[in-house]
């Protein structure tokens, strides 16, 4: 995809001028006055690759909205769907979800700034990286909404299910995309059948006749991920009943007993990716500071993590090793805070903290329930703060929208049920599969009482997702709702109550601005 993505260009007037200011500010009257010069813009869709190609009168000052009108009409997509996709400028390097009333060329002139401000890469690389326009999922698209739409793929109006097939359609190709890129941490086992699913699609039914481990193998690179294709001795002397070919083999079998039509299986390839909490996130870049243990193994660097967020929960990826998950929370379950850098260079980053309950054993053998914290270090640390924080406040209005139903209705059966985000405290162990990987984190660890138990950080208060009435839920000290409590300045002094964060804006948001949860890396 990215070999494809940089044939892509802009097609701009010679003397078309860009506004050099970020977003979309108030427009003079002579720029209201004075026509615009057409625009020739190019769309990459998902959907098979395709490209998508419009002119615009209006210019320089054509919109993100003005661009989803388009692609939807050139695809003809059912206008109910309007929420499910967005348009995105997307690198190497950078993807940015823009809101409607964005203006792309005007960003487009302003990349350079953005590459600097939100990633590492050096200047030859920003000079090389040119972004393009791309029709893709929109992030805040919840999940149970997407799952719905299977069942409009069914009826008797033929044009309605042709036009559903085809949004399923876009869903299960960058599904695959993010699968083959190695975005999503999928077992073996679990890539194996989606390879299988692909290969059926692909390549049509299983035969025996055809299907051959010499002939199945030229496909590996466009069924599997990278990391899933190494050449280590293992997996070159390994068994031939267990060689990556006849897995294979075996799943195209299995995938084609299951159904015959592409479609169908294009929904069980979407199944099995919607089982996965991690379905639909935006994936920021980041480093974490490594056990001291491992210290004095290898050189002393921090490790390449992968930040995933979507409107349900958060993940901790390690980036050299793609399968293997370091923490999994829920928004009930953690609290957090973003932390400005606070010298200057490209050595120095800001930095994300995530607090989260957990257990650790006494000397006596006991359980002991704590909070611990750790530190994500990033370029891009302020547009994870600003998506958790805007992911927390769609819950809370969402949970007091449903409140303010139940206080009017006579009868609660018939209310909407609640979303599941309660926190379950007390002696109840967060699951091993949540956090499979804890003891690779360098945490601060915290007692109930608030005491420092391993001094790690200097940190004093965090935000905290927390329902009302729910005050028996915190870990430590209840606070009042509405006030952040001070950090301490004193170093590892007692933790701070924590808060929760109602409607609070990124600095970065302002009017005609891009906000830092549009924006994360590739």
């Amino acid at each position: 995809m990215a070999e494809e993505s940089k044939r892509v260009t802009w097609s701009l007037d010679a003397d078309a001028v860009f506004n050099p200011s970020l977003g979309i500010p108030a427009q003079p009257t002579d720029s209201l006055s004075r026509p615009q010069k057409p625009v020739k813009l190019t769309i990459f869709c998902m959907i098979q690759g395709i490209f998508v190609e419009k002119h615009f009168a209006s210019g320089r000052l054509t919109t993100a909205e003005d661009i989803h009108n388009a692609v939807f009409e050139a695809l003809d997509l059912p206008e109910a769907c309007k929420d499910v996709f967005s348009v995105w400028l997307s690198s190497k390097h950078l993807q940015l979800q823009l809101k409607p009333y964005h203006c792309p060329c005007k960003l487009f002139k302003r990349w350079k700034d953005l590459l600097a401000q939100f990633t590492s890469v050096t200047y030859k690389d920003m000079d090389e990286d040119e972004p393009i326009l791309v029709f893709q999922r929109n992030v805040f698209y919840q999940l149970k909404e997407e799952r719905k739409l299977l069942s409009k793929t069914k009826g008797t109006d033929t044009m309605m299910v042709d036009q559903m097939k085809k949004v399923i359609d876009h869903l299960y190709w960058e599904a695959k995309v993010n699968i083959i890129q190695g975005r999503y941490p999928m077992t073996p086992e679990e890539l194996h059948t989606l390879a299988g699913y692909q290969a059926a699609i692909d390549l049509g039914p299983y035969s025996a006749d055809t299907a051959t481990p010499h002939g199945i193998k030229q496909h590996l690179p466009s069924l599997y991920p990278k990391h899933m294709l190494g050449n280590s001795a293992k997996k070159l002397f390994r068994a031939s009943s267990e060689k990556m070919e006849n897995k294979l083999l075996e799943s195209y079998q299995a995938a084609s007993q299951k159904s015959s039509d592409p479609f169908n299986i294009k929904v069980l390839y979407l199944q099995l990716c919607w089982s996965k909490p991690f379905y639909g996130s935006v994936f920021f870049w980041g480093q974490i500071e490594r056990p001291s243990k491992l210290v004095h193994k290898i050189a002393y660097q921090d490790k390449p993590v992968l930040l995933a967020i979507n409107p349900d929960c958060i993940h901790l990826f390690s980036a050299d090793q793609p399968s293997e998950t370091l923490l999994y929370l829920t928004y009930d379950q953690l609290s957090w805070a973003f932390e400005p850098c606070s010298e200057e260079g490209e050595n120095f980053y800001s930095c994300l903290w995530v607090e989260f309950d957990s257990f650790i054993r006494t000397p006596n053998g006991e359980d002991q329930r704590v909070a611990k914290r750790t530190q994500i270090f990033s370029r891009q640390a302020p547009m994870m703060d600003a998506m958790i924080e805007l992911c927390v406040e769609n819950i809370n209005i969402k949970e007091a929208t449903l409140r303010r139903v139940k206080k009017d209705q006579d009868n609660a059966s018939n209310l909407p049920q609640l979303p599941h985000y309660v926190w379950k405290c007390g002696d109840q162990k967060l699951k091993q599969s949540q956090n499979c990987k804890e003891h690779k984190l360098v945490c601060t660890v915290i007692s109930e009482e608030g005491k420092v138990i391993e001094p790690v950080s200097r940190l004093g208060s965090l935000k905290r997702y927390k329902k009302p009435d729910e005050a028996a839920a915190q870990p430590l000290a209840p606070s009042d709702a509405t006030n952040c409590p001070t950090p301490s300045p004193e170093p590892h002094s007692d933790v701070q109550p924590l808060s929760t964060a109602f409607g609070q804006t990124s600095p970065l948001d302002g009017a005609g601005s891009v906000s830092p949860t549009e924006i994360t890396p590739l």
